[in-house]
């Protein structure tokens, strides 16, 4: 890429990244509301590579906003994403799909479903085994995690001090986990 067609990839790259973070989508929620390709779009973000009209038109489209102003070095300001006819319905119609939003994007980890979703319900205050609450978090959350996972995660709470872990059998293989009153 010529000196000149560089410096344009990297503000086009910083104006997709400005937009990103003002509008609270992530990169895998642009590429589903633009239906441009995820690594396409990284490339673009990452300033690698100068981007047509074609792609340009379907970005700026779906901010709202002309096409010349991705293509500017001046800082584009948007407007709150609710004022944002495209931005809002993303919203409305892809609230179910945190991975299309950057604050939440952790929402389907382990991790997050265990402090946010299964502690506060009360499920651990008796002893429970991994394939119990994988059971659970299935039935009543629609959350399909493996047994490894969620194992590995019960007992990162139990080392933090947040669960008590008791060996059922003595070998190591085979655990209880409860919540710790408090």
């Amino acid at each position: 890429m010529e000196e000149n067609d560089q410096e344009r990839a990297n503000i086009i790259g910083s104006q997709i990244e400005s937009l990103l973070k003002q509008s609270g989508i992530s990169i895998i929620g642009l590429s589903y509301a633009t239906n441009i390709s995820l690594n396409h779009l990284r490339t673009i973000k990452k300033g690698k590579f100068l981007i047509t009209g074609k792609t340009a038109g379907k970005i700026a489209d779906f901010f709202e906003i002309p096409i010349a102003e991705l293509f500017s070095s001046h800082p584009i300001q948007l407007p709150n994403w609710k004022n944002i006819s495209t931005i809002r319905e993303f919203y409305n119609d892809n609230q179910h799909n945190p991975k299309f939003f950057e604050g939440r994007k952790g929402e389907n980890s382990v991790k997050y479903f265990l402090t946010e979703k299964l502690l506060p319900s009360g499920y651990l205050h008796e002893n429970r085994e991994v394939y119990q609450v994988k059971a659970f978090a299935k039935d009543q959350f629609n959350q399909d995690f493996t047994s490894k996972e969620l194992s590995r995660e019960l007992s990162r709470l139990a080392d933090s001090g947040e669960l008590n872990k008791e060996d059922k059998t003595g070998k190591k293989s085979s655990f209880l986990y409860k919540h710790k009153n408090k």
